[in-house]
């Protein structure tokens, strides 16, 4: 249960740093708090989580310049899939509700 408390602690100090580094970088200072702190924590949680994945031991799927590899516990590389680029053309703004 440590772990988790640990866990917890560090995405909230993640989430704080975010949020002041994000206000202090907008011109919209509460917008730039809220992205920030979402941001930092969820970076912070995926360090976390490919730091806790790497000890297990099992292989790793990574994307690369547009491919599918599998890292196995020795470091070797192996081409899975070589993935498709998306044709879809999305607008360069989104309106969040």
């Amino acid at each position: 249960m440590k772990s988790s408390k640990t866990s917890m602690d560090s995405l909230i100090a993640a989430g704080v740093i975010g949020a002041s580094l994000g206000a202090f970088l907008s011109n919209d200072k509460e917008d730039g708090a809220v992205i920030g702190a979402i941001l930092g924590a969820a970076i912070s949680a995926t360090t976390k989580a490919s730091i806790e994945a790497k000890k297990t031991r099992l292989p790793q799927m990574v994307e690369e310049h547009g491919a599918l590899y599998e890292i196995d516990v020795n470091g070797e590389k192996r081409l899975v899939k070589n993935l498709n680029k998306s044709t879809r053309l999305l607008p360069d703004q989104f309106q969040l509700i």
